[in-house]
């Protein structure tokens, strides 16, 4: 999909998505160490989350088998973009991170119960990688794991663009306080409004990362 921050002469009305050409998201994450984070100030974002939990579901999403990716019309996706954050440049970015993270503080219910999308990051070596199954058990006992619950305590007001928004969890079985970046989590509960929240957020910021 083309990463363009400026989409020129944008129309206003509702484009016929019979007409759209198709967009692939990749939903392999690929995580990264976090870099110097700069601390976030407080921008309001008006459109109501019915409004946009109303919109961003009449997407035509279709999963394909083969390459494990979604289809989505760019231009619904980003005219619904444009309304929560109030740009036409969607680029990830400190000023659109500010952005969705007042909307998701907003909106999201905390604690809110999630999992991990995928492997993260250092389990990767033991799950497609030649690590011993013994010492990726041993680890997982303090260690983050993505087949692990958690419960979200907070969204940290420090925002980095290489991993987004960082939520504050805990634990479900133990207690033990992890901090990893939002894109990576999904709601435990589908279809509820909290998950929904995590999923389009992830698919922003994958997309336009």
């Amino acid at each position: 999909m083309p990463k363009s921050n400026q989409r020129q002469n944008k129309k206003k009305s509702q484009p016929d998505t019979r007409e759209l050409k198709p967009i692939k998201i990749d939903e392999t994450i690929v995580s990264g160490k976090t870099s110097k984070m700069n601390g976030g100030e407080n921008l309001s974002i008006t459109v109501p989350l019915d409004d946009f939990l109303q919109q961003i579901d009449s997407f035509q999403i279709v999963e394909d088998d083969d390459d494990e990716v979604e289809e989505i019309h760019e231009e619904v996706f980003e005219e619904k973009l444009e309304e929560v954050l109030g740009t036409t440049t969607f680029k990830v970015n400190q000023t659109n991170l500010k952005k969705y993270l007042k909307y998701l503080k907003q909106n999201l219910a905390i604690p809110c119960l999630v999992t991990g999308v995928e492997e993260f990051e250092w389990e990767e070596y033991y799950t497609v990688g030649p690590g011993s199954q013994k010492e990726y058990q041993k680890l997982k006992k303090t260690q983050p794991s993505y087949t692990d619950e958690f419960n979200i305590l907070k969204l940290d007001n420090k925002l980095d663009v290489r991993d987004g928004i960082l939520a504050v969890l805990e634990r479900t079985t133990d207690n033990l306080k992890f901090t990893l970046p939002l894109a990576e989590l999904e709601g435990v509960v589908e279809d509820s409004v909290d998950a929904k929240l995590l999923q389009y957020y992830g698919i922003w910021f994958f997309t336009y990362s």
